[in-house]
Order: structure tokens, then C-alpha cells, then sequence
């Protein structure tokens, strides 16, 4: 059946998840408040500032005001950077119409309240939404989905009929879509992906090999799994797309700007990456340090990310720091 989706952010994964939902025979409705890039996707079916070399889908429909882009949507999908998404939500709040499902993407924790994302969601938008809302994870690259390469992600919502709304909406031959009731453990995973992503990154800038990345991902992997748990996730979720899957694709892909980000702070330059772009395992990084403060917890590959990002220690001496204190047992 022909559903009307809404995507609210047309940057690179806003635009890559309308193309998809357009091929799957939807109507998309893509917003922003960029109008050179509405524009342009108007008038030549293209989004070169985010999404360069993909035409766009007919039925991928440029919107300027919000309130044309949600009327009568099945699927709200909001996909801004993390640190937008409760402002967002509360110019929707009044938008927004009984049983609509409310798909949040981005992956991180709202700077001074430490909300998951969904829970920025459900604040903003306050007790009279009568709707859903969740979030997807998972090994994402926006250009590979916008290209139509096999991959998959996973959807966090609590509710199950909800839930198989979005997978039916997104999935096809090439994009699988994994669902779970665990949507702490999800946003958990989304965002402490990032911060090791960072360290993998600082890895690559520091030029060690592949044997050294192999064995920071491990530790990595323990750790998410660990401080997951700790805030109130499931430990499973962390070896599973949400934290195993993420973690591969955005601590190793050159599309990644976390790890873009490790590996300026070992190399140089980082300082103008960070002004050019959003890095959302930075405000992560500084959240989930402020959260487990005191808690006694053994995570030293967080805490060497953490130094380097928020006590200003130089990135290359707080991995060798790292490294020579590292020990199993």
C-alpha cells in the first residue's frame, strides 16, 4: 500500500532514506530549512551540497513549510543532527496528528539533559502527541544507501504494529530493516559508536596497523557493551547491528566524519574539520562522561577518548598512554 512519508532534514541521510522510501514506490515529502537545497532537488532532481552523483526519485517531493511536509504523513523521519532534534520536535508538536510515527535518526545524547534521543523526542513534544516514536541504528552510510548496496539497519520502537509500519515503508531487496523492543540499548549503541569510532580514527592518524585497530574495536566492543548495559540497555544489543555493525562501518569508512575526526587529532587539522562539520561523537563524548562520573566503571579506551576530547590532551600521547597501560586480567 502507497504511504506518505515525511522527512524532516535533507542532509545526507534524510535525502539517502527518501530516495530509498521513493524507490519503494512511497511519497516523500523532504523539508529543510536549506532552500538552495530544496531548490536544486526541485529543479533537477538532485543534492549536490550532501548527496553528490544520485538523481533523485520523482515521487521525492521538495517542501518548504513544515506543516505541508507532516499533514496526513504515516511516517514522520527526523534526521538533524542530535543537538536539533528536541527544537525540532517542538516546532512540530501542534503539527502533528493521532497515530503518526515519529522516526528519529540522528545518534547522540541532547547536550546538559543526557536525553536519548527518543526521549528528547517524546519532552518536546509533550502529552498530547497520541503517536509513536523511535529510532533507527545501525551501519548506515548515507551515499552506499542512497546507491542501493546491500546493507541493513535496525528500528527501536516500542511499539510492535509501529514498528512493522516503518519496516514495511523502508525495507526492500537491498536495505533490511531488523526491528527490537530495546530502544534504550539502541540509542545507547548509536552513540557510544562514535566516541570509539573517534579512537579508531586516532589509530588510523597515528599510522598503526591493522592488528592495532583489530584490537581497539574489541575493546571498544566490551566497552559499549558495558557502559550500555550500565545505562540501562541490554548487553546483547551491543554485538548486534546497534553496536558490533555500527561500530565496523564507522570506525573503518573514510565516509566517517568520527573517525575523519580521530584521525585529524592524531595527524592535525582537526580544528577546522570540527568547524566544517558535525561530529556528533564530540557532545557523546562529553554526555556519557558526565553520566557515568563516579560510577567506578573500567572503560580506559572511553576515558582516552574522553581526555583527548574534553581535557584537551594531546590525542597522540593519550593513545601511547593508552596503549602502554592496557593490560587483560
Amino acid at each position: 500500500m502507497r504511504q506518505t512519508v515525511a522527512v524532516l532534514g535533507a542532509g545526507n541521510m534524510g535525502t539517502a532514506l527518501g530516495q530509498v522510501i521513493a524507490s519503494n514506490g512511497h511519497e516523500v515529502r523532504l523539508w529543510s530549512i536549506e532552500h538552495d537545497v530544496l531548490e536544486e532537488i526541485r529543479d533537477h532532481r538532485r543534492n549536490t551540497k550532501y548527496l553528490e552523483g544520485i538523481e533523485l526519485r520523482p515521487n521525492i517531493a521538495a517542501v518548504w513549510e513544515m506543516a505541508e511536509a507532516v499533514k496526513g504523513a504515516h511516517l514522520v523521519i527526523v534526521s538533524v543532527p542530535s543537538q536539533v532534534v528536541g527544537r525540532l520536535a517542538e516546532d512540530m508538536a501542534t503539527l502533528l496528528t493521532r497515530g503518526q510515527v515519529v522516526l528519529n535518526v540522528a545518534k547522540g545524547l541532547e547536550s546538559g539533559t543526557h536525553r536519548r534521543m527518543s526521549e528528547a523526542l517524546a519532552a518536546a513534544l509533550g502529552d498530547g502527541f497520541v503517536g509513536t516514536t523511535g529510532s533507527m541504528g545501525g551501519p548506515a552510510i548515507a551515499i552506499e544507501m542512497a546507491r542501493g548496496l546491500p546493507m541493513a539497519v535496525i528500528i527501536g520502537i516500542p511499539d510492535a504494529a509501529a514498528s512493522a509500519v516503518v519496516q514495511t515503508v523502508v525495507q526492500n531487496d537491498h536495505l533490511k530493516v531488523e526491528t527490537t523492543s530495546d530502544v534504550v540499548g539502541l540509542e545507547l549503541c548509536a552513540t557510544l559508536k562514535n566516541i570509539f569510532a573517534i579512537a579508531l580514527g586516532i589509530c588510523d592518524g597515528l599510522g598503526y596497523g591493522t592488528n592495532t585497530k583489530a584490537f581497539l574495536a574489541s575493546v571498544a566492543l566490551a566497552e559499549m557493551s558495558l557502559l550500555g548495559e550500565a545505562l540501562g540497555g541490554r548487553r546483547e544489543t551491543a554485538f548486534g547491528l546497534a553496536g558490533l555493525g555500527d561500530l565496523i562501518t564507522t570506525g573503518f569508512s573514510p565516509h566517517s566524519r568520527n573517525r575523519t575526526l580521530g584521525e585529524k587529532l592524531a595527524a592535525g587539522g582537526w580544528e577546522a574539520f570540527l568547524e566544517a562539520n558535525t561530529v556528533e561523537g564530540v557532545p557523546a563524548c562529553r554526555a556519557v562522561g558526565e553520566l557515568i562520573e563516579g560510577s567506578g566503571l573500567s572503560v580506559p579506551l572511553f576515558e582516552m577518548v574522553h581526555g583527548a576530547l574534553c581535557h584537551e590532551r594531546p590525542a597522540p600521547e593519550a593513545m601511547r598512554r593508552f596503549l602502554a597501560g592496557f593490560s587483560f586480567g
